[in-house]
């Protein structure tokens, strides 16, 4: 058997590119959403994207992966309301080196992944993303 020769690359010589990957087709969506915790506190934020699996959403305040929110926003025409249970599943934080260079702008916050699974908030959401 022939030895590798050759480095090891530590770090992405490209943007990262999840096309192929994603379940379902993610929109440009910049609408307020709030964030709520179990206890009732909220924060105030706004989404980037989105998708009918899960939504970015800009801050430079970050949980855990892993925590689990209400996320409630308006489609953009503002004639839904949507409210849903989301956990966050990535976290984007400055000093991040992927993409680093790309002449993409980097964007803070938390990607959220919706995990209610009522049928009929996932037909809206796909009705949502067919509009946007």
């Amino acid at each position: 058997m022939k030895a590798m020769q050759g480095s090891i690359r530590r770090r992405p010589t490209s943007p990262l590119n999840f096309a192929g990957l994603r379940r379902f087709p993610r929109k440009d969506l910049e609408v307020e959403v709030l964030v709520q915790d179990r206890d009732g506190w909220e924060i105030p934020l706004e989404s980037v994207d989105f998708s009918a699996a899960g939504m970015f959403v800009r801050s430079n305040f970050l949980f855990d992966v892993g925590s689990v929110h209400n996320l409630i926003f308006r489609s953009p025409d503002g004639q839904e309301l949507h409210s849903l249970r989301a956990q966050v599943v990535r976290v984007e934080c400055e000093g991040a080196e992927v993409g680093a260079g790309s002449g993409v702008e980097f964007v803070p916050g938390m990607a959220y992944e919706f995990i209610d699974g009522a049928e009929e908030k996932q037909q809206r959401l796909q009705r949502l993303v067919a509009r946007v």
